[in-house]
């Protein structure tokens, strides 16, 4: 979700404004060490809304007072994967049946999605995956869940030429997308006519000088560039590695978007110690918009 600057909206309803006076102090220091303005008792705040942050009607009618931060609450994920393996001999007995319960519904809905001809290694296949990356929902989420399920159901060399494109898409889609924040870099005059990029290592040394891969993320890159070269090209032993390469390539592609698109693991763009929730720092929402 993202929701901009508005125009605050006066509240009508006398008592309620009488109740949100009670909670308001007027010029105070806020959380970005800047001194607030005193806030009219005519608005509203977050504080007011019956569902407070979640209220999403009411946002436009909240007054904020400098303070208002991009949040992202929609996500992408599929823990079906951690649901197929056998309960643990030392789990609690009504654990282990409800593990088997859950175990025996996912298995059941795997076979009504990818028929029963080849189950077991449909079975197999999907808990060799591993959980879906936790991304927040954007233009990679679709092509994702398409190459792991192409995987499941048997097309391995479908399910790695996929996983590596999308490399390719990621990172031309945040070039294209950011580069008129970064006109003043060394790099825009070689990127801001074109409208495709094939070179990763150029692409990915742009971004990071522009800091918006995270450093972690730049190598992982680079190993699902390698991995690519070695498939897309021809290489005659991709014939005997096409499981295996399809399983890597995924994976990789995974732990990028778990890194760079996920919200619950560390990214230095979100406010910290907002358990539940993350909000986009002011300081990081130009090169993240």
């Amino acid at each position: 979700m993202t929701v901009g600057d508005q125009e605050p909206i006066a509240v009508k309803d006398e008592k309620q404004v009488q109740a949100a006076t009670e909670h308001r102090v007027g010029a105070e220091t806020g959380s970005n060490g800047h001194a607030e303005s005193p806030v009219s008792e005519r608005f509203t705040t977050v504080a007011d809304l019956p569902r407070g942050l979640y209220d999403h009607q009411g946002h436009p009618s909240v007054c904020d007072r400098g303070r208002r931060r991009y949040h992202p609450f929609a996500y992408d994920f599929d823990s079906t994967p951690m649901s197929l393996d056998d309960p643990g001999e030392h789990w609690d007995e009504k654990v282990k049946a409800l593990h088997t319960d859950n175990r025996d519904k996912a298995i059941d809905r795997l076979k009504a999605e990818y028929g029963e001809r080849r189950h077991a290694q449909v079975v197999q296949d999907t808990k060799g995956l591993g959980a879906k990356a936790f991304s927040v929902v954007s233009y990679h989420n679709l092509m994702h869940e398409q190459a792991r399920r192409a995987f499941v159901s048997g097309l391995y060399f479908p399910a790695l030429v996929a996983a590596c494109a999308l490399g390719e898409r990621i990172l031309n889609h945040l070039i294209l997308d950011l580069r008129d924040h970064y006109k003043a870099s060394p790099h825009y005059r070689r990127v801001y006519r074109s409208e495709s990029f094939d070179d990763w290592r150029f692409a990915v040394r742009v971004l990071e000088d522009w800091g918006v891969l995270l450093p972690d993320v730049c190598p992982v890159f680079i190993e699902l560039a390698t991995l690519r070269n070695r498939s897309v090209h021809f290489n005659p032993a991709t014939y005997e590695t096409m499981r295996e390469d399809a399983l890597s390539a995924l994976k990789t592609i995974g732990r990028i978007i778990q890194r760079q698109f996920g919200a619950f693991a560390g990214q230095p763009w979100f406010i910290e110690n907002t358990p539940g929730a993350q909000f986009i720092k002011r300081s990081s929402r130009t090169s993240l918009l």
